[in-house]
């Protein structure tokens, strides 16, 4: 028996397999990359129809409303309130940011800054929050040069910081 043509049959085999387990390996890295991707996508719609539960529970509807229309007139307890949904609200941008969500969709080059454009022109109080406390709390560098290109946009200046 030739014990040297095993050999190279034993290591040709073992490493076809080597390939399929790579191959295979990779399929499932992919899928379970996808369903991470979907499971991301679901709670953040979930943490995001929670927000808008708040805005219209009575209590806070109203609070909501003014806080979108003249951030100033809040008082101590209303602004608490104003800010926290705000803060909420402005996380989920900064997830959605690092989940990657910010591609092409439909014609814009952001997402995320076509959006707070119509909303902060529609909200002058968001933009107002996001001035006055929300910038110190986006970390992220290249999000915060998006929404303070927005804010220049819709408000006419720069941040007063």
């Amino acid at each position: 028996m030739n014990w040297e043509l095993i050999t190279i049959i034993a290591q040709i085999a073992t490493g076809i397999a080597t390939f399929a387990a790579a191959i295979f390996l990779a399929t499932q890295l992919r899928q379970q990359h996808n369903d991470s991707e979907r499971e991301i996508l679901y709670t953040h719609q979930g943490l995001y129809q929670d927000l808008w539960d708040w805005v219209k529970d009575p209590q806070f509807a109203d609070v909501w409303h003014r806080g979108n229309t003249d951030y100033a007139s809040l008082d101590g307890y209303e602004e608490t309130q104003y800010r926290t949904w705000s803060q909420l609200n402005l996380n989920l941008t900064a997830t959605n940011f690092r989940a990657g969500h910010e591609g092409l969709d439909r014609g814009v080059d952001s997402r995320i800054k076509a959006q707070l454009a119509i909303r902060w022109s529609q909200r002058p109080g968001q933009a107002a929050y996001y001035e006055k406390y929300g910038r110190s709390h986006t970390y992220d560098p290249a999000l915060r040069t998006i929404l303070d290109e927005v804010f220049l946009e819709t408000q006419g200046r720069v941040i007063q910081s």
